[in-house]
């Protein structure tokens, strides 16, 4: 992906599109204050979808600043607000967590050239990345699940919730910079 320097006359409108949104401290901020609220609505943040979100729409240096500043934000308030024991499992727990939304950063940023100059291009990484990074991200609480569950159960039903969640995050997160990238579009002087 061109840098936001490296933007010229001939670069393609998506790609000015994407780079206005994706270099403006406006989204990002948004993007800290809907995790912030999701981690005061609910003990479980959807990081997956953040991560997933930030890695399409951000630089990814930026991405994994935001993605771990929203996971920082949610051990906080798990240990204060939502009272979780501070004990070696749920540190364990919050860990895994961080280690997951890393990792799902990692995949979301990593966008091909096929994301990088269309409409469809985008859409079609964007469910990839999403899909890969619920793998990625429950995947590893699955793991960890029998060694730090304490006697309580997790089945497919719990799973499908929690994937169907995540899925309803990222895809409102991914609809409302679909909506700013195509008013951004509409406002580019045509060349």
């Amino acid at each position: 992906m061109t840098t936001h320097r490296d933007v010229s006359i001939n670069t393609p409108l998506f790609v000015k599109g994407w780079q206005a949104i994706a270099y403006s401290r406006l989204w990002a901020m948004i993007l800290l204050a809907v995790g912030v609220a999701s981690s005061l609505t609910s003990a479980h943040a959807p990081l997956a979808a953040f991560a997933t979100v930030a890695g399409l729409t951000l630089p990814r240096p930026r991405a994994i600043g935001m993605v771990m500043a929203i996971w920082l934000v949610n051990q906080g308030l798990g240990f204060t607000l939502w009272r979780y024991p501070l004990e070696q499992t749920a540190i364990a727990w919050g860990l895994i967590m961080g280690l997951g939304a890393f990792l799902a950063v990692l995949l979301s940023s990593r966008r091909p050239v096929l994301m990088q100059q269309t409409w469809g291009g985008y859409c079609r990484w964007g469910a990839v990345a999403f899909i890969g990074s619920v793998v990625l991200y429950q995947g590893l609480i699955l793991l960890a699940f029998p060694l730090l569950s304490s006697g309580h159960s997790m089945g497919w039903g719990l799973v499908g919730k929690l994937v169907l969640k995540q899925g309803m995050w990222a895809g409102g997160l991914a609809a409302a910079h679909a909506l700013w990238l195509k008013g951004a579009l509409y406002q580019s002087p045509r060349r």
